[in-house]
């Protein structure tokens, strides 16, 4: 009788035994899809519009307080990928999140789940980062830590379902539905729908075109508004140490037009960045931007010296210099020149004028 017992309970400690080994393979199996990212940029910056003690410069995306030590963002994300399914939840705290995020999930940059449905074809759904866009909001994805003032006027954020294919080396294929233009929750009932195509004319050359198409007006507003809005923009490597990006963006919306409201208004922008790589740690960029929504149905409006209600309109000039003492990181030096048409005196330094002088000192870190 004791053997018989001493043997059940042999075969239950080893039954227990090799089930928490189990178990405990099986967490390291979840575990190793996982992954971890950061992000912190710090940064001062001096202005030279007259605004108050820590108010936030017009049109800034990043680095938008005057003469003020700050934290452009830190931010930390999870990232989850097996064969099947995928996730990312990311939150963020700072400067950027304060100047453009959603006021009602300020820190939350993204939180999506996707799943594979067919052979390298993913819907995904959730809060995501906009498609959209020559630019990044984040610095340490663009060559300048400041942006333009188009990027500044684009859509962020989004949220809603994507589709994807994965399936090729040579192009990347995106389709969107959601809420609308710049929008975690909508302000209408309807919903914009858009594209990503990314391809690669060569292992230099990468020309990539975005879209979204919707209404934008309240539900009650009549006549109803319809924007579109396309952008593309080309990546090129020519040299071994010169970095080209060209891009540029076309918008439209009916009954939008400041003189004419039945008619439909349409706006443009456009930006050249180039960057020399000196060494593998120094480089030198600059960049020159245009915008111009001269009904202000992307900008909003202003009165000009005339007294007339106009959009944005205006050029800007961009030197940048990046130091790199590892690859994770990065000190940039920036100085920056904006100027408003003539008559669009949207800024004030002893009194009111149309430009604008900015210059930044930021550091970064990313892992």
């Amino acid at each position: 009788m004791n053997s018989i017992r001493n043997k059940f309970v042999f075969l239950a400690v080893l039954t227990l035994y090799f089930f928490h080994v189990a178990k405990a393979q099986e967490k390291a199996s979840i575990w190793k899809n996982f992954d971890l990212s950061g992000y912190t940029e710090v940064y001062y910056a001096s202005y030279s519009d007259s605004l108050g003690a820590n108010a936030l410069q017009k049109f800034a995306t990043t680095a938008p307080r005057d003469q003020r030590f700050s934290l452009n963002i830190v931010q930390v994300g999870i990232h989850y990928q097996d064969e099947l399914i995928r996730g990312n939840l990311t939150l963020h705290y700072g400067d950027i999140p304060k100047a453009i995020w959603d006021p009602d999930f300020p820190m939350l940059q993204e939180a999506n789940i996707g799943v594979k449905f067919a052979n390298e074809w993913w819907v995904d759904a959730g809060f995501f980062r906009t498609h959209i866009g020559t630019e990044s909001f984040l610095p340490k994805d663009n060559f300048t830590t400041s942006t333009t003032v188009a990027s500044y006027n684009e859509p962020f954020y989004q949220s809603g379902v994507r589709i994807t294919y994965e399936g090729s080396d040579m192009f990347d294929f995106q389709f969107w539905v959601v809420n609308g233009y710049n929008y975690f929750l909508d302000a209408n009932n309807a919903k914009s729908v858009g594209l990503l195509f990314s391809y690669s004319l060569r292992e230099d050359l990468q020309l990539t075109y975005t879209n979204l198409f919707g209404r934008e007006s309240l539900d009650s507003f009549r006549p109803k508004q319809y924007r579109t809005y396309h952008n593309l923009y080309l990546n090129y490597n020519p040299f071994p140490k010169t970095y080209i990006t060209v891009g540029g963006d076309v918008g439209t919306q009916s009954h939008s037009q400041l003189v004419k409201p039945d008619k439909t208004a349409i706006m443009y922008n456009a930006l050249a960045t180039v960057r020399y790589q000196f060494t593998n740690t120094y480089s030198l960029t600059g960049r020159v931007e245009t915008f111009q929504d001269p009904d202000g149905f992307i900008s909003g409006t202003y009165e000009d010296s005339f007294g007339n209600m106009t959009g944005l309109q205006l050029m800007g000039y961009t030197l940048s210099t990046e130091y790199k003492p590892t690859s994770i990181s990065y000190v940039r030096l920036e100085g920056r020149w904006v100027r408003a048409k003539d008559d669009l005196t949207i800024f004030y330094q002893n009194g009111p004028t149309n430009d604008r002088l900015e210059a930044s000192v930021s550091m970064g870190f990313v892992f």
